[in-house]
């Protein structure tokens, strides 16, 4: 008679971790996907605390009031056309409560749009207003930022808007860089310092854009104020680089006037 094969007790082992190991990365695949299904329930809720204005192209007017009582660190409301982006904006005095924590307090890994906390609210009053937002794999948030590095992509996105209280900013996108996450210019809120210029700021920018308006160059010169998106950059992780889609301003439309 044959006698029966064994199976070594190191493949025996080896394949128990690979069960395990699947199991493990099934739970955190599904664990994810339920965070990002609270989270974009929880921003579309948010959605029916704005209608839509006569300003065209689905601007939302929005309730500040009421969202206020939700979470009183509300300064403003992106929104960008054709794009999930369409979001409260928050601020406090750092940059990591609300990398974790969606607008109405929920822990949660998706987080929130929040403006630089040196900026001064509700944003739009310094040379460069800086709002960050998670790189989520959902296609929520601020992918579409990193998207953006991308040419094609970068130009799908024809205008943007910046909502407070009293105005509406309409931007037109200038250009998408891919920076290190050290690069500090790119949440500095004004360039006023001795050989220092917004200008010169964004010629830099334009020298590691990896997309562009094809009128950059000129727009530049004629900045006298940007908000700037940042998200991580990449799908490897640790990120250590930053998308920043630059926006220049084209229009300040006042509310109730």
């Amino acid at each position: 008679m044959r006698r029966k094969r064994r199976v070594p007790v190191l493949a025996i082992i080896l394949i128990a971790i690979g069960v395990v190991l699947l199991f493990v990365a099934g739970g955190l695949f599904l664990a994810t996907q339920m965070r990002y299904h609270q989270a974009q329930e929880s921003y579309e809720e948010l959605e029916s605390y704005t209608v839509e204005s006569d300003m065209g192209d689905g601007v939302p007017s929005v309730d500040f009031d009421a969202l206020s009582a939700i979470n009183s660190d509300i300064v403003g409301w992106i929104y960008i056309p054709g794009t999930p982006v369409n979001y409260p904006v928050v601020q406090t005095d750092d940059n990591t409560t609300y990398l974790k924590q969606l607008f109405d307090g929920t822990p949660n890994d998706s987080g929130a749009i929040f403006m630089d906390m040196a900026n001064t609210p509700p944003g739009m009053y310094d040379q460069q207003t800086t709002l960050y937002g998670h790189h989520t794999y959902d296609g929520t948030m601020f992918q579409v930022v990193d998207n953006s590095t991308d040419q094609a992509e970068f130009d799908k996105i024809q205008t943007a808007y910046y909502i407070t209280r009293s105005a509406t900013f309409v931007m037109t996108p200038l250009l998408t860089a891919q920076v290190e996450d050290t690069y500090i210019q790119a949440r500095q809120p004004n360039f006023l310092g001795e050989g220092e210029s917004l200008t010169a700021y964004l010629e830099d920018m334009l020298a590691q854009a990896k997309a562009q308006a094809p009128d950059a160059a000129e727009r530049i010169e004629d900045a006298e104020q940007v908000m700037s998106l940042v998200t991580c950059a990449g799908e490897i992780i640790p990120r250590t680089t930053r998308a920043v889609m630059v926006l220049s301003v084209d229009q300040i439309v006042a509310h109730g006037v």
